[in-house]
C-alpha cells in the first residue's frame, strides 16, 4: 500500500513538473522516464537504465521537436491564408440641380495566402 501510494505521489510530481514545458522538453522527459524503464527491464542493472534514460530522452527530444516545428508551420499557415478585404467605393457626382447622382460601385479585393498577396481584383 506505502509503495503504491509514493509511486503515485513521484508520478504526480513528475507529470506536474511538465506544465509549461515546450514540446521538445516533454517529449525528452517522456522519452527518458520511458527509456530508463525499458533499459531497465532490458539490462537489469543500472548501466542499461542509464543508456535507456539518455537515449530515450534524445528520441523523445526529437519527436517532441518535430511536433513544435509543425504546430509553427500549421499557424503561420493559419494566419497567412483567408485574409481577405474587400473595398466598396460608391460613386457620387453632382447634377446640374445640385442632386447627388450614384453612378456605380467599385468592388476590389485583395487575398492573401501563404505565397503572399494575390493583388488587387476588380
Amino acid at each position: 500500500m506505502n509503495k503504491a501510494i509514493i509511486g503515485m505521489t513521484i508520478a504526480t510530481i513528475a507529470t506536474g513538473s511538465l506544465l509549461g514545458c515546450s514540446k521538445t522538453e516533454e517529449g525528452a522527459a517522456w522519452g527518458a522516464g520511458i527509456g530508463a524503464l525499458a533499459g531497465q527491464a532490458i539490462g537489469g542493472d543500472t548501466g542499461g537504465t542509464l543508456i535507456g534514460a539518455g537515449v530515450g530522452a534524445l528520441v523523445g527530444g526529437a519527436i517532441g521537436n518535430d511536433q513544435e516545428q509543425q504546430q509553427q508551420r500549421a499557424n503561420q499557415q493559419q494566419q497567412a491564408n483567408g485574409t481577405t478585404t474587400r473595398r466598396t467605393t460608391t460613386h457620387e457626382t453632382l447634377d446640374e440641380n445640385g442632386n447627388v447622382v450614384k453612378t456605380g460601385t467599385t468592388t476590389t479585393t485583395s487575398s492573401q495566402t501563404s505565397g503572399g498577396y494575390t493583388g488587387l481584383e476588380d
